[in-house]
């Protein structure tokens, strides 16, 4: 890592939260001040000590541990710390052997800031020469303590980062379990899939996939084999990750009951008359269809004629053009087209609207986009902007129509334009990993600085647009996605016949003079997300190396590369657009 990352980081490490919006009050400081006070070490009475590192452990499998009488007991105010803990324990393991109270008592002291010297080795025998008895003998709730001791005191590298890793593995499993119980639902019962909220999850992470997610597989498999590597946690690690596998009550559980519920939709969806039309129809279809596309631009004539040649060229049969900034009648003479209709968002098209001027760029186009679908005389309408270029080796009626029928909408991913020379006679283009069916794990190799830190190697949304099947009800354009109620409609299909060719940044200068809107209103704006967005990363370049720092930005993600481009095609993430009405974008 050079120093521009190693800037990036620096600096992600140093941020402070807002302080009028956290969960802990006081910050992390007071976190650790709260888990310091717990960690006062267990004191002991005169002549009192833990059993020496040499005890015999065979003497206390066989000896069980009895019930206290009560006026045999010191008097609490009287008692150390250690007695008093010995004591509790001593309630909770009557009639088990000996090694298991002492067992959970090395795990108190272990537990505290400090603790006599041979502590650690004392409970390190214990797992060493007899874990098979302390397996049947504990409570499972002990062997997650006992995990948690390793990773907190464990004497190996492997104990210690195993230990931790278990640790916080249990730990949110803890949380989310124990808030799920006010769900109303059993540990055992899964969720329906038919309550699904399309969101994303705290941090803006992506939830987990179904069907295909391996989230699960590499976390739980990569504790198995790291754990293989010490023959004393191992033992223990592996019986806890086999309770975990063979316990019916676990998210893993749940979500393996979904991911069958749902595979046997698909299935039942296939076998039920729901297939993709077939060609004879499809070919039908695409002879009556007719599709158009709805804009808000905000552009001179000479930047808007490209964007409607080449939709007409495609078969457009309307163009719906809501001009954000007002063009004079002169300019509008230069664009004269049937299938274009103009509407110019002036003072009085908001007054007609009965809705004032929206300060958002944003809520204008969906606003726009919304209107333009329900007067609609086409049979599906694409939401695109001026620098987006459907395109694709199939009739754009062809792909429509091949359509199923209980589909209503169609994403169309986007490709993001990679700035070459004028001298270029094609265009190129980079598709998202996930689209091509790639690793995500080339992004580091193909931008090895930014690449941690940007969506799939993009600068530009990797959402993509959305054709409509026109006519229906309750539904809204959003910018990206079409919805219902405010959430995107669960009846929409992701192809790959079409995609969106963006234009975003197709040189540095275009990059650069549209950068300050993108900062503060556009889609590099600060969205309050907790994660390093874009915004931040083009702020701190500006910071560490001047006006020249988001440069740097723009040459890696945006930039030829003779080897990135190989490298694209190699993995199916590179589109080559020949030269036609996009040269004069």
């Amino acid at each position: 890592m050079d120093a521009r990352s190693a800037g990036i980081l620096n600096t992600m490490s140093e941020s402070d939260p807002d302080a009028q919006n956290l969960t802990y009050e006081g910050g992390f400081q007071a976190v650790i001040e709260r888990m310091q006070a717990r960690q006062k070490p267990l004191s002991f009475a005169i002549a009192e000590a833990l059993p020496p590192l040499d005890t015999d452990l065979n003497a206390l499998k066989t000896r069980i541990v009895n019930a206290h009488e009560p006026n045999a007991m010191p008097r609490a105010k009287d008692q150390s710390g250690n007695t008093r803990k010995s004591l509790e324990l001593n309630e909770e393991f009557v009639g088990l052997p000996e090694i298991c109270k002492l067992h959970g008592l090395l795990i108190a002291h272990l537990r505290k800031s400090d603790q006599p010297a041979h502590t650690m080795a004392l409970f390190t025998r214990i797992w060493a020469e007899h874990a098979n008895f302390m397996f049947e003998h504990l409570d499972p709730r002990w062997l997650v303590s006992a995990i948690t001791t390793f990773g907190d005191h464990g004497t190996t590298e492997v104990q210690r980062r195993v230990g931790q890793s278990m640790t916080v593995l249990f730990g949110a499993m803890k949380l989310y379990e124990s808030e799920r119980l006010y769900s109303g639902f059993p540990p055992e019962s899964e969720f329906k899939l038919k309550r699904l909220v399309h969101s994303k999850l705290p941090l803006n992470m992506d939830r987990y996939a179904l069907v295909s997610g391996g989230l699960d597989i590499n976390m739980l498999g990569r504790l198995w084999v790291d754990a293989a590597d010490d023959p004393v946690i191992a033992p223990l690690a592996h019986h806890l990750l086999n309770l975990l596998n063979a316990d019916p009550s676990t998210v893993f559980r749940r979500f393996k009951t979904l991911r069958g519920r749902k595979l046997r939709q698909r299935a039942q969806k296939e076998a039920s008359g729901d297939p993709d039309p077939e060609p004879a129809v499809v070919a039908a279809r695409a002879k009556t269809l007719t599709w158009g596309t709805v804009s808000t631009i905000k552009a001179n004539a000479e930047q808007i004629k490209p964007f409607i040649e080449h939709h007409l060229s495609l078969g457009a049969a309307q163009m719906d053009i809501f001009l954000d900034a007002p063009l004079p009648d002169s300019d509008l003479a230069h664009l004269t087209y049937p299938k274009v209709r103009f509407i110019q968002c002036d003072a009085a098209y908001w007054t007609e609207t009965g809705k004032p001027l929206m300060e958002k760029h944003q809520q204008r186009q969906a606003f726009n986009a919304t209107r333009a679908y329900r007067d609609a005389q086409v049979d599906w309408l694409a939401h695109i902007d001026r620098d987006e270029f459907l395109y694709g080796a199939d009739d754009v009626k062809l792909t429509l129509a091949s359509a199923p029928d209980d589909i209503d909408a169609l994403i169309i991913p986007p490709a993001e334009e990679i700035a070459q020379s004028d001298a270029a006679d094609t265009l190129l283009f980079r598709r998202t990993y996930f689209d091509a069916g790639t690793d995500k794990a080339l992004l580091d190799q193909l931008y090895p600085i930014f690449g941690a830190y940007l969506r799939s190697g993009f600068i530009s949304h990797t959402a993509g647009k959305t054709f409509a099947r026109t006519g229906l009800k309750d539904v809204r354009f959003g910018v990206h996605l079409l919805k219902r109620s405010g959430v995107e409609i669960e009846n929409a299909k992701r192809i790959q016949s079409l995609n969106l060719l963006h234009r975003h940044a197709p040189d540095w200068e275009s990059f650069a003079a549209h950068l300050e809107f993108r900062l503060q209103k556009g889609s590099y704006r600060d969205r309050g997300q907790s994660r390093l967005g874009l915004g931040d990363i083009i702020d701190l370049l500006h910071e560490e190396h001047g006006s020249d720092g988001p440069r740097q930005l723009f040459d890696e993600i945006c930039g030829y590369s003779a080897d990135v481009v190989q490298k694209l095609e190699q993995n199916g993430m590179l589109i080559r657009a020949k030269l036609g009405v996009l040269d004069h974008v």
